[in-house]
């Protein structure tokens, strides 16, 4: 599946597989494949994100767990901060 949207819940035990562009994420469930959240990414502590992973600010609760290709957005000129960069 492929998103573009402003707010991505994702309720336990829901799954997402696909792309997403988002400005705020809430994930509680799983989400897997390519990742970019403008603004706000948290990773609760049922959360699981795998992938390409681009974010601007990020929280992960204890338990919560994140892994795969991470970057930060830096957002004046959106360029990826980080070991891909």
């Amino acid at each position: 599946a492929t998103m573009d949207s402003r707010v991505m819940e994702i309720a336990p035990p829901g799954r997402f597989k696909g792309a997403a562009d988002i400005d705020i994420a809430e994930i509680h469930g799983h989400f897997e494949g390519k990742l970019t959240v403008r603004e706000r990414l948290v990773i609760h502590p049922t959360g699981r994100v795998s992938g390409t992973v681009r974010y601007g600010k990020l929280s992960i609760a204890e338990g919560g767990q994140l892994s795969g290709d991470v970057g930060l957005i830096d957002a004046p000129g959106a360029h990826v901060v980080g070991p891909s960069a």
